[in-house]
């Protein structure tokens, strides 16, 4: 039996609202009725109709028969943010080149509002990885340190409304149980410049990311490598961490020059520099990491 899924409410505007109906979808339900999706949000049904209408004109939803369904104007906007994104642009070539060269699988990752989504996915590793958020996933976002690096370059109203919404959940506790703590803990990793984890979201994994800026100085997202632990641990972690700062830095960089010259935004994939400078990662030693 279908049950409402809970959202947290209210939302800042009847678009948002809209646009949210889309985040009922997923493996478990396909498809929706006008009711089950008026349900989930407490719509009357006059707005629950004039909201699956515009969606449906948009091409966002498809109905058939009164069962609304995901529509084909999502493939079409994948395909063009895949072509026109520049942190897509910019940072595909940089981190394929770091997880080919260091055997890991590589991710990019953007963030909104209060989630953190995978972008893009190199896997530069002899065997597949088990990860559980590739690209296109929405990742817990006190967890890992994909989402750490990227929490710890919000600003801090930004990171206080997060705090306040989140405050009394378990993965927001384990990073300071009051504000000050929780502040100190995301600075701590801000100056270091990345981060490591162990085991935070698939067990046999370690991770490494280092965060992407605007020139605006607002976060951008971050980068990252996922290796598997046993393998981690043949790596100089402080070198390791140094290269792939070095590598975003080089990437926000590019990001700043794009936002001065918006025409040039097309030809950055083509650009070879970052992509051969982000090759020039560590070695592999023997001195274990401190994951």
């Amino acid at each position: 039996m279908w049950s409402a899924p809970s959202f947290p409410a209210p939302v800042v505007s009847s678009l948002t609202r809209m646009l949210s109906v889309l985040d009922l979808f997923s493996r478990e339900h396909t498809t929706m009725t006008a009711d089950q999706i008026a349900a989930s949000f407490g719509l009357t049904r006059t707005t629950c109709y004039r909201y699956t209408r515009e969606l449906c004109n948009a091409g966002l939803l498809v109905s058939d028969g009164g069962l609304f369904m995901l529509g084909p104007r999502i493939i079409e906007l994948d395909h063009r943010i895949i072509e026109s994104d520049p942190l897509l642009n910019a940072g595909r070539p940089v981190i394929a080149a770091l997880a080919e060269s260091l055997g890991a699988t590589g991710l990019l990752t953007a963030s909104y509002d209060d989630r953190i989504i995978n972008v893009f996915q190199h896997e530069g590793s002899l065997q597949p990885l088990p990860i559980s958020f590739g690209r296109g996933t929405t990742m817990p976002i006190f967890r890992s340190s994909t989402s750490k690096v990227i929490l710890a370059s919000m600003s801090r109203g930004r990171l206080k409304r997060l705090w306040k919404k989140h405050q009394h959940e378990p993965d927001c506790q384990a990073i300071g149980a009051d504000w000050l703590s929780f502040w100190k803990a995301l600075q701590a990793i801000k100056r270091q410049g990345y981060w490591m984890s162990s085991g935070e979201l698939d067990a046999g994994l370690a991770g490494i990311a280092a965060p992407i800026v605007f020139a605006t100085g607002e976060v951008a997202g971050s980068m990252s490598l996922v290796f598997a632990v046993e393998d981690f641990r043949n790596y100089d972690s402080e070198l390791l961490g140094s290269r792939l700062r070095g590598a975003a830095s080089q990437l926000s960089r590019t990001l700043a020059e794009l936002g001065r010259s918006p025409l040039a935004a097309g030809s950055v994939a083509s650009k070879p520099p970052s992509s051969t400078r982000a090759a020039r990662v560590a070695a592999p030693t023997r001195r274990p990491a401190r994951a």
